[in-house]
């Protein structure tokens, strides 16, 4: 049997909804040792996001591709990570390099998921079940050190300066005190194209109807173009351009609806308690793919469009969804 932990690091540096589907397994791991200190390695996008999260005391940002690029400055890190004094390590990716790096902070239990039986660095494992809700198989990975796996809902926090910041732009774009609805055409993890920009604009458009003002996020020069594209379809739409990840948590906050692609924003905005509608690609692999990533949060709507369809029957179908959504209440929440 184990000693329980005096000093819990946990690695979680990844994407954005890597970063929020490991939120409650890290908040069950504070809430069964309030008294273990609990380090968060993170990515500079993760180091953002968990900057107000309340159950950890402490991040280290593991810059792979700056800072911590090369042989000095990963053992740099190493130290780092050794002056933490962990107990445990647990590893909620499965990065070959994060099981050494957990090795080498001399954690003494070392937890995280085996593939294929094989769990290199690492003596307390489960499996890894391609299929399974990552945010529970995360919260499975923290019940391995004791912890509860019952609460899987989402969560993110902002602070005031986030919720000015949102307040600023929707002032600036005469959206103040409008009825706001968030799309965002995007993704790195899945490429949006099965559904293109026209027809995403009609999901959209019907979802706003014409109460609601839309707001489109997008980052980079891709997801830039495509957002004047939709807004070329939307009257009176707006691109949220210059806002940080934070601020764009928080003007999500203040939309009644999401619509996006199953990605970092979709997560965002299901964390912050926004009705989020969030599409998959279909074809074989959709049920698996929602099953697999969809927050668990009644706040979060899976939209699979129809496989193999043609313009015109991708189009009605937008158009049905999204006047369906439109006419859907809107859960009362505190923003």
């Amino acid at each position: 049997m184990n000693p329980a932990p005096e000093s819990i690091l946990a690695f979680r540096n990844g994407s954005i909804g890597n970063t929020l589907v490991a939120v409650p397994a890290l908040r069950a791991l504070r809430r069964r040792y309030p008294q273990a200190r609990l380090t968060v390695v993170v990515d500079p996008v993760g180091d953002e996001l968990l900057a107000h999260c309340p159950w950890i005391d402490a991040r280290i940002v593991y810059d792979r591709r700056g800072r911590d690029r090369g042989l000095a400055a990963w053992l740099r890190l190493v130290g780092r990570l050794r002056a933490v004094h962990p107990t445990h390590a647990v590893l909620f990716k499965r990065f070959f390099r994060n099981g050494l790096l957990a090795r080498l902070s001399g954690a003494r239990v070392r937890a995280g998921f085996a593939t294929n039986g094989r769990a290199p660095f690492l003596n307390l494992t489960i499996p890894y079940e391609e299929g399974a809700n990552i945010t529970r198989l995360n919260l499975c990975l923290a019940a391995r050190l004791g912890a509860s796996p019952e609460d899987a809902a989402p969560e993110f926090w902002l602070s005031a300066e986030d919720r000015a910041a949102a307040d600023r732009w929707l002032a600036a774009h005469d959206l103040a005190g409008r009825r706001i609805v968030v799309a965002h055409y995007g993704g790195l993890s899945t490429s949006p194209t099965f559904l293109g920009p026209g027809a995403f604009a009609t999901l959209v458009r019907a979802a706003a109807g014409p109460d609601r003002r839309v707001a489109l996020l997008g980052a980079g020069a891709a997801e830039a173009a495509w957002a004047a594209e939709v807004a070329g379809a939307c009257p009176g739409a707006r691109h949220a351009a210059g806002l940080s990840l934070r601020g764009a948590a928080a003007l999500m906050a203040r939309a009644e609806l999401f619509l996006g692609f199953n990605s970092g924003p979709a997560h965002l905005a299901a964390a912050v308690g926004t009705s989020a509608h969030i599409l998959f690609k279909p074809g074989p692999g959709a049920e698996r793919e929602v099953a697999k990533w969809l927050p668990a949060t009644p706040a979060a709507h899976a939209l699979v469009p129809p496989d193999d369809a043609g313009p015109d029957a991708t189009l009605a179908w937008c158009a049905a969804v999204g006047a369906s959504i439109a006419t859907a209440p809107i859960a009362s929440r505190s923003a």
